[in-house]
């Protein structure tokens, strides 16, 4: 062959493999000044000219990513895989593709799908004794949870908190991990790290608030009285942070709880209040009311309370207590002698409330 010609051809070949480089050189350059869409044209261009340069793909996978465009990251990633596994067993990018994918799937929410590749990525990171990414089993254990897997959970989340300088991801990894114990109805464990999570972020809200549920859900079987006040407590705290009906209600149903009728009165209201026909709001907010020796505002409360629920024992015997508090004896007879009937007269307590009161009303005519 002529020798110039052979030397056109080496030239040619030389220019295509500088060009290649610089578009690779451009492309990691523009991945590494965050300009994601540059750097994805030059990958893209790249893969188009050689299909089997695995690094290529990968920064394709990662740009994607970058972008937000998690649904297709998954097939340049698996490419480059492919390629590594073939070209470079060893490359620690196989780890990063696995991790990558992983991650684009449980931000889709697509956590099934989440499974695999990130627990082939901690697998791949242990076997070669690299550092494993805390986010890495966090996402793992969460995407578990919202299978509702929740053996597997456990362990990946707990590890992820213990992990240093990890801040509020710490408390969000405990928040899990009591929501996944609240949701088996094991409260002692899900207070234990709820109260840990509260610890890490004392401003979670969520953390907060499934305290608090936990706690009352316990007190609620228990009937322990450090239980009560620790739920009032949460209650405090959570209408501090969050002063809405939902943050009321748990504030109000500890106090009752905790026989803190004073305290009970505010959250009470606000919630009776915001439900003109609910029967039941006002029954707590009357009884509240009258445990704290408010007797008019009792009266008002239960007597609305009555208008809704006609037959309700608990609203009539609360109302006819404050009634004989407040020495109105007559009233206070009639509405016993209400709930006598609808208790069918056979609730023994109303009956001797009415002895009682009978007897009231002769000494006074006397």
């Amino acid at each position: 062959m002529n020798r110039s010609i052979i030397a056109a051809i080496a030239a040619v070949i030389l220019l295509a493999v500088s060009a290649r480089a610089a578009d690779w050189d451009r492309g990691v350059s523009f991945y590494k000044k965050a300009q994601y869409d540059r750097a994805l044209a030059e990958f893209q261009d790249l893969a188009r000219e050689r299909p089997d340069a695995a690094g290529a793909w990968y920064y394709i996978g990662l740009c994607q990513f970058k972008l937000k465009q998690y649904d297709r990251v998954e097939l340049p990633l698996n490419r480059a895989i492919d390629l590594l596994q073939i070209q470079s067993p060893s490359s620690q990018d196989i780890e990063g593709a696995f991790y990558t994918i992983g991650f684009a799937h449980y931000l889709l929410k697509e956590y099934d799908a989440a499974l695999k590749p990130l627990s082939r990525y901690i697998e791949i990171a242990a076997g070669a004794k690299h550092e494993i990414d805390p986010s890495a089993r966090r996402a793992l254990g969460r995407s578990y949870f919202y299978l509702e897997r929740y053996d597997e959970t456990a362990p990946l989340l707990t590890a992820a908190s213990r992990a240093a300088d990890q801040g509020k991801e710490s408390s969000a990894d405990l928040y899990y991990l009591g929501a996944m114990y609240f949701k088996r109805e094991d409260d002692d464990r899900a207070a234990a790290s709820l109260r840990e999570a509260v610890k890490a972020n004392p401003d979670d809200i969520a953390s907060i608030e499934l305290l608090a549920s936990s706690l009352l859900r316990k007190a609620g079987k228990t009937n322990l009285k450090p239980v009560w006040l620790e739920a009032v407590t949460m209650g405090e705290r959570l209408v501090a942070l969050r002063d809405d009906l939902r943050s009321a209600d748990v504030l109000g149903r500890a106090c009752m709880g905790a026989r803190q009728f004073d305290k009970a009165v505010s959250p009470l209201e606000k919630i009776a209040k915001a439900n003109q026909t609910d029967g039941q709001a006002w029954l707590y907010y009357g009884i509240a009311l009258s445990r704290s020796g408010q007797s008019r505002k009792a009266m008002e409360a239960l007597e609305m309370t009555i208008q809704m629920l006609p037959e309700s024992i608990p609203a009539l015997s609360e109302l006819a207590y404050v009634y004989e508090s407040d020495k109105q004896y007559q009233q206070a007879l009639r509405i016993y002698e209400k709930a006598s009937a609808a208790s069918g007269s056979n609730d023994p307590a109303i009956k001797q409330s009415i002895e009682r009161v009978k007897a009231l009303i002769s000494s006074q005519q006397q």
